[in-house]
C-alpha cells in the first residue's frame, strides 16, 4: 500500500477487510463491534482500530508495521469530502455506516494517488463485476514510490 507494505501483502490485506467487512455475518458481526466497543471512533486512530481487528500481515511483522505506518500516513491524505483527512474520515464513514439503521458491507479497493491523491467513498455502489451486492466503496491511495523505506525498516 504505497510502497509502505510490499505488493504480495496488499492483496491479503484487502482480502481481510473485505472479508472482515463482508455482506452477512462479516458486516453483522462488525455492527455489533461497534455498537459494544466504539471501535471506530474519533478517540481510536486507524491504526489501533485495525490492529484490534487483526487486520494486517500477520506472518511477516515488517510488514504489519508497514501497514500501520500506511494508515497514520493517512491523517496527512486529503479524502473526497473537502477539508478533511482520508484518517478521519475513513474512522467517520464507518462509524455512521456500522451505526446506521441499514448499514451496508463494505468493499475496500485501490487507485493510484496519480489519478485522485485523496481517499474514495461511495455509497450504493457495485465495484465487483459478478455480483448485483450493493456495497459502501472505500479506495485507499496509492503510490508505489511513497514511503517505499518504511517498509524495509
Amino acid at each position: 500500500m504505497g510502497g509502505f507494505v510490499e505488493d504480495n501483502h496488499v492483496p491479503g490485506i484487502l482480502w481481510d477487510l473485505n472479508q472482515r467487512f463482508g455482506p452477512g455475518d462479516g458486516i453483522n458481526e462488525m455492527v455489533a463491534l461497534q455498537q459494544n466497543f466504539a471501535v471506530f471512533s474519533p478517540q481510536h486512530s486507524l491504526r489501533d482500530s485495525f490492529s484490534l481487528l487483526n487486520i494486517g500481515p500477520v506472518e511477516n511483522w515488517r510488514q504489519r508495521r508497514g501497514w500501520y505506518v500506511y494508515l497514520d500516513s493517512l491523517k496527512a491524505m486529503p479524502s473526497d469530502e473537502p477539508g478533511k483527512y482520508a484518517h478521519d474520515r475513513l474512522i467517520e464513514v464507518l462509524d455512521n455506516n456500522l451505526r446506521s439503521a441499514n448499514p451496508q458491507p463494505v468493499h475496500f479497493t485501490v487507485h493510484s494517488i496519480s489519478d485522485d491523491p485523496g481517499l474514495r467513498v461511495s455509497a450504493g455502489a457495485q465495484p465487483l463485476a459478478y455480483s448485483v451486492q450493493v456495497f459502501l466503496t472505500i479506495s485507499f491511495p496509492t503510490d508505489p514510490l511513497k514511503g517505499a523505506a518504511a517498509a524495509t525498516g
